[in-house]
């Protein structure tokens, strides 16, 4: 009989003691595969919003993090709004109704205004202008949708993808003029079970609110793997329209607007209108990065009392540097202490069977086996347990992922599935595993090899 052999026959002898130990080992490994995988899924949903097509987001003054997460990660709540006579500082002369270019707008390429507070089915609606998908861009995630771990595995390239205009699954962007009309995240759409064409009702700050008039999808985005895929994003001028979206002005009533010539009812009055954020994309001047007009631009927005300016990239690095990957490690050390504690364990169990082990050594040795080969079975029965105990605690791990991943998704905005994963650290395991079963089998190994044949067969 092979030592393999000999090592999965005593396993199967005590396999009560054995199974308790692998299990014990499972336990502490799936931990350790959760919070590994948690931790890169977050870390890289965070990344995923740094390519969105702007390097800039004006808000009201307040936390430019939250700001932040609000506008391009879809999670928190908006600090307060801003004056839609402050939007159109950033607008060109011929986008303003008195033909000026506003304060700002020499050094703004794209400035495209969102409008929060709505709800469908658990997911943000965001109102905007058909510009946000026409004119912004997206970049970042593996290709064809693939996990970045996956696609690596495949052969295809996993660098950050350059920026992407927003294409459509099905049907098409809405028009500014289709008041009414809706444009459906990939995630938001397959979970929901919604087309082109089918209707959909947003209630007003909460699922349980108001529900506003019904908007119509017209087109369902291809999968982007960034914070878009959870938005409902309807035509802002419809938005407006709902009841208690206008700005109480005085001296003007809050009444449902009267309907054009065309038939179509009129758009909200501009003393009446207000943004959650602005998303801006600064202009390159010759030779130079868009971030030094961003510089720029953001300290004349700030140094100002009617909002504040954010850089989406250097928050997220502080966010990540001071909260996430500080958490992600101390969850990490608590994880790997129980896979040591469970590794104890089996030099527990193999130190306690270490009587029925004397006599089957001074057997083996009395049949013609070394020293050696003494050693190296009761090293590879060690070997066995932890591998068997490892790869069930791997499949258990992303189980666990898998399973909470729709509370991860409505706490954190961060999608995690089955196939989520942190391949580098997770492939780490397999030798780490190896070389912590052998070290707690070295003891109950070294007293085998000792083992006195005399005296067990005297």
């Amino acid at each position: 009989m092979s030592l393999f052999g000999i090592a999965w026959r005593t396993i199967r002898q005590r396999l009560l003691t054995s199974g308790l130990t692998a299990l014990s080992l499972a336990l502490g490994v799936a931990l350790v595969v959760a919070t590994l995988v948690i931790g890169t899924v977050v870390t890289q949903a965070f990344k995923s919003g740094s390519g969105l097509g702007y390097n800039m987001i004006v808000g009201a003054k307040g936390s430019p993090l939250q700001l932040v997460l609000n506008s391009v990660y879809l999670v928190s709540k908006p600090i307060e709004n801003i004056s839609w006579g402050f939007y159109e500082e950033f607008l060109p002369a011929a986008a303003r109704p008195d033909g000026v270019a506003g304060t700002f707008a020499g050094s703004v390429q794209t400035a495209v205004p969102i409008c929060m507070g709505d709800y469908f089915r658990g997911y943000r609606v965001i109102g905007t202008s058909a510009a946000y998908f026409d004119r912004l861009t997206y970049g970042g995630g593996a290709p064809s949708g693939l996990p970045r771990w996956l696609a690596k595995l495949l052969g295809r390239t996993v660098a950050a993808a350059p920026p992407r205009s927003f294409a459509f699954a099905d049907g098409r962007n809405f028009r500014d003029d289709e008041f009414f009309g809706g444009v459906l995240g990939s995630e938001v759409a397959e979970k929901l079970g919604l087309k082109a064409g089918d209707p959909f009702a947003p209630t007003h700050g909460a699922d349980d609110g108001l529900v506003h008039d019904p908007f119509t999808v017209t087109g369902v985005l291809a999968r982007t793997d960034t914070p878009v895929d959870r938005g409902v994003y309807v035509n802002m001028e419809g938005f407006y329209l709902q009841e208690g979206h206008a700005k109480p002005v005085e001296g003007m009533t809050v009444a449902k607007p009267a309907e054009q010539a065309n038939g179509t009812p009129a758009p909200l009055p501009r003393e009446q209108r207000e943004v959650t954020a602005i998303l801006v994309e600064t202009v390159s001047l010759p030779g130079l990065p868009a971030e030094l007009t961003a510089m720029a631009l953001k300290t004349q927005i700030n140094e100002g009392r009617d909002g504040q300016a954010a850089e989406p990239i250097r928050e997220i690095s502080v966010l990540l540097g001071l909260f996430v990957r500080p958490l992600e490690l101390l969850l990490l050390l608590v994880t790997t202490l129980v896979v040591i504690v469970s590794a104890i364990g089996i030099l527990v169990s193999m130190v306690g069977s270490s009587l029925e082990r004397s006599r089957d050594v001074a057997v083996m040795r009395a049949l013609g086996a070394s020293r050696g080969q003494v050693l190296a079975t009761v090293l590879i029965e060690a070997v066995i347990l932890a591998l068997g105990g490892g790869l069930a605690g791997w499949a258990l791990g992303h189980v666990l992922v898998a399973a909470i991943g729709p509370l991860i998704t409505t706490n954190a905005g961060v999608s995690a599935t089955l196939l989520s994963a942190a391949p580098t650290a997770e492939l780490l395991l397999v030798p780490f595993l190896i070389a912590l079963a052998i070290l707690a089998a070295l003891m109950p190994a070294l007293a085998a090899y000792r083992t006195d044949v005399a005296k067990w067969l005297g």
